[in-house]
């Protein structure tokens, strides 16, 4: 007997009456797909992504299959009509779709994920970046989960799920699991590129900023040796004790070597400022 359900209270309702002494809430909050297998009861969960009800809940006691889910199964592949008039044919069938539809999820939630990840590539901000690595690692994790469940599936022989009849669709199945994880984790080193270019990016801005910053210490330097000119004379003619007692004799001479000097140092301060090939702007 299998039974389908869509709403939560049901769904315990239906677990309650089988007097097995099971809380169904801490399951459904479980984040990986798992298996836990006992003697008088089989229970799989697997989440889902991006649906308002997304958990699949799979509960399989003797001769009574519970479904919780989202997914529409009410129309089942035509290539398994024969498998259901077997025994355990259509809990076979719908347990095998359900999987099927995860993993199709999950391959939309990797696409997503990549096309953040090319967005990324040619603008690394970091803290996208971290984002996007904190999604990858969290399906990586379903990915494995899913793969795991695949196999213990086929290992453990639940009754009420008989691989043997569809050995080729769950070899398939199986291996598209295998493929799908392989890209997540190709992408995980993907995520360590992207940190490695924004750290590149960061370091090219603040090389920009700190060459704006010596052009512009560089010319206020520049500035403050020609202001100093008219500073040294009036500091000197200003006090008439230093100047009468030195510079009198010599005024030509002092107020020649001062702009000779400051010309000099404008000049080998331009000659810096060009060797340093800077630029204002971009």
């Amino acid at each position: 007997m299998i039974k389908i359900l869509g709403d939560i209270e049901d769904l315990k309702k239906e677990i309650s009456s089988l007097n097995l002494n099971i809380n169904v809430e801490p399951i459904l909050n479980i984040d990986l797909p798992f298996m836990e297998n006992q003697e008088s009861f089989t229970l799989i969960n697997i989440p889902f992504y991006h649906i308002e009800n997304n958990r699949n809940l799979i509960f399989v006691a003797d001769e009574k299959t519970i479904i919780y889910s989202p997914i529409k199964l009410d129309n089942l592949e035509s290539k398994f009509k024969k498998l259901l008039k077997k025994k355990h044919g259509e809990s076979t069938i719908i347990i095998f779709l359900i999987l099927k539809t995860v993993l199709k999820n999950y391959f939309h939630e990797f696409e997503r994920i990549r096309d953040i990840m090319n967005a990324l590539d040619l603008n690394p901000l970091l803290d996208s970046i971290e984002e996007a690595g904190k999604e990858l690692r969290k399906l990586t994790d379903r990915t494995e989960g899913l793969l795991q469940l695949i196999i213990e599936l086929k290992e453990k022989e639940v009754e009420a799920f008989d691989t043997t009849s569809i050995a080729f669709d769950y070899e398939m199945l199986n291996t598209e699991t295998r493929y799908a994880l392989e890209r997540c984790r190709s992408h995980v080193y993907r995520i360590s590129s992207l940190r490695t270019k924004s750290e590149m990016k960061s370091n090219k801005e603040l090389n920009d900023t700190m060459k704006k910053l010596t052009v512009i210490m560089t010319f206020l330097t520049i500035v403050s040796i020609v202001v100093n000119v008219p500073g040294t004379i009036g500091a000197i003619f200003g006090i008439p004790a230093l100047s009468d007692a030195y510079f009198e004799a010599h005024i030509v001479g002092l107020v020649t070597t001062l702009i000779l000097t400051t010309a000099l140092s404008v000049l080998l301060g331009y000659l810096y400022w060009r060797s340093l090939k800077l630029k204002t702007g971009d």
